[in-house]
Parts: C-alpha cells; structure tokens; sequence
C-alpha cells in the first residue's frame, strides 16, 4: 500500500523512484539486496543499551495467524509486500527470496513476517525488517567497527503492507509490535536494536504515532565521539522512530542536515 492508491494504514513506503535513488546514493546499496553476517561487537565498543521495553501485541482477528515467512511463501508473498512500494523497480519485493533466506539465518539481522488466513492459507500481509543499511557506508563509519554496531541497534521498518479487504482491523499494528519484538531480541553473537525507524509518507504520520513512534520530518541523528552520525532527510518523506530499550533518549535538534531527531544511548557521543 503506498501513496498511490491512498491506503494509508500497513504501508510503510511510496513507490518513489527519487527516494530510492536519494538512499542508493546515500549508502551505496539497496535494502534488501546484500547478505549482512551478524559482527560481534568489539569489546568496549558500545554498550547495550538498557533493557527491552516490552511490546503488547494487539490480537489478530479470528481466522487469521502471524508466523514467519518461509521460502516457498516468496510468490505469494511478493505481491503483498510490493503494495509498499508499488511503483518502485528496486523495492524489496523484487529480492524476497534473499530477504527470507536472510531472516531464516539467526546470525543475520533480518527479519521477515506474514499473517495469512487460516483457512485458505492466503496471505493477507506481510513485514520485513532490516538493519540500518546506510551504516556500512557511511562516510562518518567507513572501516569502523561502529558501522556493524549502528546497522544493528538501529532497524528499519523496511516494508509492511496489508490487503485491503483486511485493513483497519489491526493486522498492520500487530505486525508493528512483531517487528519492535524481533527486533529488539539480543540474539547470540549480535546485539539487539535499540530503536526502530520508519521512513514513511507525511499521511502515514498519525498511525505511527499512534503506535508510539515519535515524527522526525528531516531523518536521524546519532552522537558519536566524531560528531553526529545522520541519515536523512529525502524530500518528500518523514522518519519516524520509535525506542525499544530504557536507556534511549531522543529530542529534536538542529543537525547539519536539518531539525533531526537525535538519538541518545546507541554510542558514546559528544556532551550535550
């Protein structure tokens, strides 16, 4: 479900060719597209922030199930997911088989859900969650140990998306909580996140932040020892983010790059 269509709830991304581009640019990859082995942190690198803030679920509808994706869910599966970024030729959807393949690997960072109908076995929706890409190849994190540390305690809401004859009946929220849950999770040999990022259209700003997640229109902002680590803004386009962890603060605050919402606790960083 994109802005395209007007559906505005279980879609996270527009097909927007600009915004895709503006991210290739931005971090050299596509979601989706590359393999990412989990590293273990550097002794003294980072600590993990603070505990787990625990997640409540909302109920599925009867005669609906949520579940992990699986390998032969690819086919049926794609055309749910593409409704996130329908228009878009480098959309996630177009690499499932890799992003399944990856969520079925505990030592890698991604995430992938469904929630089908129990009946029919149809797939109704779907979730992917990534790390944060753009880290590898930041220009402030080339051949630091922090690029793995941010691409993990920072995930992405990379796609989510709901049929319509579903919508409106909590199955997007619930795949929300899903992916706050599997992603906070600290996992053997990888931290879990430590926020949860979403980048969205302005219309989609009410439903996240009825879930909780606070609206950052100009991207992220992450102190470190250099200085601040920012991804975004794309014009067109908001962030909004959620904490997953006690220790985590964020604010709003003028960035390079525009009024970010900075987000204190992932790494060491510069006083305030």
């Amino acid at each position: 479900m994109g802005k395209r269509n007007g559906a505005r709830k279980g879609a996270r991304r527009s097909g927007n060719p600009a915004r895709r581009e503006a991210e290739r640019l931005y971090s050299g990859n596509v979601m989706g597209e590359r393999m990412y082995a989990a590293t273990v942190p550097m002794p003294g690198s980072a600590a993990q922030p603070g505990a787990i803030i625990p997640v409540s679920a909302p109920a599925l509808p009867d005669g609906l199930q949520l579940r992990d994706a699986a390998r032969d869910d690819a086919a049926a599966l794609e055309p749910v997911i593409r409704m996130a970024d329908p228009d878009n030729p480098d959309g996630s959807w177009r690499v499932l088989p890799a992003v399944i393949d990856q969520s079925l690997d505990p030592e890698k960072y991604t995430c992938a859900r469904v929630v089908e109908e129990t009946s029919s076995g149809t797939l109704v929706g779907g979730m992917l969650g990534m790390p944060a890409v753009w880290a590898y190849n930041h220009p402030m994190l080339a051949g630091s140990p922090n690029a793995h540390i941010i691409a993990g305690l920072v995930a992405s809401l990379d796609s989510l998306a709901v049929v319509e004859a579903w919508r409106g009946q909590g199955v997007a929220r619930a795949l929300v909580a899903e992916a706050e849950k599997t992603m906070a999770a600290h996992e053997k040999g990888k931290f879990g996140a430590a926020v949860l990022y979403v980048t969205h259209e302005p219309e989609l700003t009410d439903f996240y932040a009825g879930l909780g997640f606070s609206l950052s229109p100009d991207g992220i902002g992450i102190p470190s020892p250099l200085g601040f680590i920012c991804h975004g803004p794309i014009e067109g386009f908001c962030f909004s983010v959620k904490p997953l962890r006690t220790d985590v603060q964020m604010e709003p605050m003028a960035t390079p790059y525009g009024r970010q919402l900075v987000i204190r606790g992932i790494l060491p960083g510069p006083a305030h």
